[in-house]
């Protein structure tokens, strides 16, 4: 094959259209370093321009029998372009005749930006009506679409604020009503107001606006090959001062990118468990008997189908290796949720809960139970214990 497309070299295209991508992607709102992209009129009338001249010299390769090779050449270089695994994901529909339609992919981008203001959308707008013909229905339909998204988006919020506020535990009943007889560990069932209260705190974390923007996060982040959202996740440091915050949020990214595919259904799963009347050793023997009968042959099934997953643990297990102790710092329910029961990393956080169990009073504590005593009650420790029990016996998983 030959490029026989006279007013522009192949090399020449290929490279432009390189750098039209990775307008595309600032487009979506973020530079590669992960800072926002700033996006004024002007800019937004230079990226329509751009899709304009992409649209035109594509338009003329194809329309003719006589550079039909050049149309080859093209989307061979194009299928070699979207092979890189640094690619982005969300390009893939990328090709000959995708270009034809180029200013409607910088429309969509950047009218799909979740961080687009009013100013900037207005900027849009004044922009796209100064880039040629054709632009008004297509402004027309996608104005049409993110009304809807945002519709649905503010709906959902009004009533995760609402369900949020409903769930949130009441602490001043709590302490009034607390069972002060509640005996030791193995001696007596988990209160019904104890379990609510972990309950609550569970789905408030899961259904916090916080954790909703995470979770899209790492949806995002998590789509893309192993090259690439390792490297993501590698660029995710700040200064000294804040290395242990940065490091916290990352595996806070990584537990959560564990759940995103079944988030509704975690959602779902903890909101219908019922209080049932156990102690925390009955919970802890239980989760003992889950980690003896977990067999090889098991855990290969699972990750067949969780492959995603277990390169995310793998991932998450290298980088914790000398510092495991920063698991306790993150919710009980997400670090239970997060980790399948076949993963390595789970015998891990079971063994570290077992030693804290089995402490003397000697012994700094992960909890905040006073070292006088030497039993757990309703203490974090516990709750973790509670959380696999229920995301692991109950059948949350």
């Amino acid at each position: 094959m030959v490029w026989n497309y006279p007013e522009i070299s192949k090399e020449d295209f290929i490279k432009l259209l390189k750098g039209f991508v990775d307008l595309l992607i600032l487009a979506s709102g973020f530079q590669s370093s992960g800072v926002p992209a700033h996006w004024d009129a002007e800019n937004c009338r230079k990226a329509l321009q751009w899709g304009l001249f992409i649209e035109n010299v594509v338009r003329s390769i194809t329309s003719s029998d006589m550079f039909e090779e050049s149309v080859r050449e093209l989307d061979e270089a194009i299928s070699e372009m979207k092979s890189n695994p640094m690619f982005p994901k969300g390009l893939e529909n990328l090709s000959s005749n995708t270009l034809l339609k180029a200013r409607d992919f910088v429309l969509e981008h950047l009218m799909n930006n979740s961080t687009l203001k009013d100013k900037q959308l207005q900027a849009v707008l004044v922009a796209a009506l100064d880039s040629g013909d054709g632009v008004t229905n297509i402004i027309d339909k996608k104005l049409c679409k993110r009304q809807a998204v945002v519709s649905c988006v503010s709906g959902l919020e009004t009533g995760l604020k609402i369900l949020s506020k409903n769930i949130e535990p009441k602490e001043s009943v709590l302490r009034e009503d607390k069972d002060t007889t509640l005996l030791g560990l193995g001696q007596q069932p988990i209160e019904l107001l104890t379990w609510n209260n972990w309950q609550s705190k569970g789905l408030s974390y899961f259904l916090s606006k916080r954790t909703l923007r995470l979770v899209s996060g790492a949806s995002l982040i998590f789509s893309a090959p192993k090259t690439q959202w390792r490297e993501v996740l590698r660029r995710l440091r700040v200064s000294v001062e804040n290395d242990d915050d940065t490091f916290i949020e990352k595996i806070e990214l990584l537990l959560l990118g564990c759940v995103t595919s079944r988030w509704t259904h975690l959602i779902e799963s903890i909101m219908s468990v019922s209080y049932k009347s156990v102690t925390v050793s009955e919970q802890y023997e239980e989760l003992c008997k889950l980690l003896l009968q977990r067999s090889k042959s098991l855990k290969q099934n699972e990750i067949a189908l969780n492959s995603k997953v277990e390169e995310i643990l793998e991932y998450l297990t290298e980088i914790l290796e000398s510092r495991f102790h920063q698991l306790w710092k993150l919710p009980s329910a997400l670090t239970a949720a997060a980790i399948p029961s076949w993963s390595p990393l789970f015998a891990l956080y079971f063994g570290e809960i077992e030693k804290q169990l089995k402490l003397d009073l000697t012994t700094t504590r992960c909890c905040s139970c006073d070292t006088n005593l030497n039993e757990h009650k309703d203490c974090e420790l516990v709750e973790r214990v509670w959380c696999l029990y229920v995301f692991h016996i109950c059948g949350c998983h």
